[in-house]
C-alpha cells in the first residue's frame, strides 16, 4: 500500500504525493479566520492551525480512497 505524504513544492497549494509512484494531488485551502471574533490572537491562531489541519485530513483521506497507485 502506498503512503499518502504532505510535499512543500513552494507554492501556496496543499500537495500530496504519492512515496510509490510519485504523483502528486493539489488542494486549495481556502479557509480562514472571521477578524470580527472576540477571542485572543493566540487562540485565532490555533483555530487556523486546527482547521487546516483538519484540511489536510480530508484530503489525505480523499487521496487514500481514490489514488490508483501503478507501482507494486
Amino acid at each position: 500500500m502506498s503512503t499518502i505524504q504532505l510535499s512543500d513544492d513552494g507554492t501556496l497549494d496543499t500537495v500530496l504525493r504519492c512515496s510509490d509512484c510519485g504523483q502528486e494531488f493539489r488542494f486549495n485551502y481556502d479557509g480562514g479566520m472571521d477578524a470580527g471574533n472576540d477571542q485572543s490572537q493566540p487562540q485565532r491562531e490555533q483555530d487556523a492551525l486546527d482547521a487546516y489541519d483538519d484540511f489536510v485530513d480530508s484530503c489525505i483521506e480523499e487521496v487514500e480512497a481514490e489514488h490508483e497507485c501503478g507501482v507494486a
